[in-house]
């Protein structure tokens, strides 16, 4: 093979493998920052999740008739907290405290050891101490209740911890995107650097700085472009992963915000990309010729 054409094979697979690098090098941090959108927008769809099935028992008194039953669960569910209730029979109450404690135990207690009841489950944004008490007042002074249980101490724990859990979130998702942001600077810096000499030979032929910066950021968003498809496409199959390895996963995807998370990487990709691009032509549109070799 001749000298020429092997240098420029050469020069070829260098460029070639530079872009390579510089695309999958930001599409591996766009991919980790729509891991952490992908949480923080689907937090709120799964905290609505726990909390609805946070709920409280009612336990009737015994001989509850039929049509009194009924008339106390239409009442439930005619306030605008309550999401749902489910009567449990004694029997019903009897068999999953046998599921619970073992069959012996209830063996022990001969009969039925738990009275029949009434679970009720709340909208999760009603969902907390203040609303349960509230319940509880209304429902102590009816003739068909005996009393009622929750976990005062759970449900506060609870709330107080997704509030936690959702500050953690948006901090950690701030710090990473400016992290990404940093981590694509410098990727695109060293790509830039590779053609500082073009660049500087562009401006001694009398090339105007507007004029040799418009090819380098028309890349710059491509690449951007091109990196946030290889992160959606990344995030898809790991999405894909969690539904065959978890059950009913798909179930806490909302694919509406999935779409917005999707534009949002697009987006996100093409912007910090052209900007990043920008700042590093700049750099070394105003450095000094002796510069160039450092």
């Amino acid at each position: 093979m001749p000298l020429n054409k092997r240098q420029n094979k050469l020069i070829q697979q260098r460029i070639i493998s530079s872009y390579s690098s510089t695309l999958i090098s930001i599409a591996l941090v766009l991919f980790i920052l729509s891991l952490v959108g992908l949480i923080i927008l689907n937090e709120h769809k799964i905290s609505n999740h726990v909390k609805e099935k946070v709920g409280f028992t009612i336990f009737l008194k015994e001989h509850v008739k039929e049509a009194d039953l009924q008339g106390l669960r239409k009442r439930l569910d005619a306030m605008e907290m309550v999401k749902s209730t489910e009567f449990v029979s004694a029997e019903e109450a009897s068999k999953r405290l046998a599921v619970t404690l073992g069959k012996d135990y209830i063996d022990l207690a001969q009969g039925n050891p738990v009275p029949p009841s009434i679970e009720v489950r709340l909208f999760a944004e009603f969902a907390t101490s203040e609303n349960f008490i509230k319940i509880e007042q209304q429902m102590q002074g009816n003739e068909y209740v005996d009393t009622i249980h929750y976990d005062r101490l759970h449900i506060q724990t609870l709330n107080t911890n997704i509030k936690r859990i959702s500050f953690f979130l948006l901090g950690l998702g701030l710090l990473l995107f400016g992290i990404s942001t940093v981590l694509i600077h410098n990727t695109i810096r060293l790509s830039v650097y590779s053609k500082r000499f073009i660049i500087n030979t562009m401006q001694l032929v009398g090339a105007t700085n507007a004029y040799i910066r418009q090819p380098f950021i028309l890349r710059g968003a491509f690449q951007g472009f091109v990196s946030s498809l290889i992160a959606i496409a990344l995030l898809s199959g790991f999405l894909f992963f969690l539904q065959k390895e978890i059950k009913d996963f798909i179930k806490y995807l909302d694919f509406e915000l999935l779409g917005i998370l999707f534009l949002s990487i697009i987006l996100i990709g093409i912007a910090l990309s052209t900007i990043a691009t920008y700042f590093a032509v700049n750099r070394f549109l105003n450095i000094h010729k002796d510069d160039l070799y450092i």
